[in-house]
């Protein structure tokens, strides 16, 4: 597991934390890789509010994440 602190600006949206009541500008992206049974590699990503660890969103996806950027793109886009 990889984590990293990221600006909204970064993600390219803010997101809201109904734990907390407010947008963060701040957030925590971690992901996990690991493979299938069929022995294909995937990758699960994931935005938290910094403030009270709330799971803002989750994205998975196929093949390992190198980078934060990679991890932003797959909850940008996928």
């Amino acid at each position: 597991m990889k984590k990293m602190i990221v600006s909204s600006n970064q993600l390219g949206q803010s997101l809201y934390c109904s734990q907390c009541g407010k947008e963060s500008e701040q957030i925590n992206v971690w992901w996990k890789d690991g493979r299938n049974d069929d022995g294909l590699g995937y990758s699960e990503v994931f935005a938290e509010c910094p403030g009270c660890h709330a799971q803002l969103m989750k994205k998975n996806a196929y093949g390992a994440i190198d980078s934060v950027e990679d991890a932003l793109h797959i909850l940008q886009n996928e």
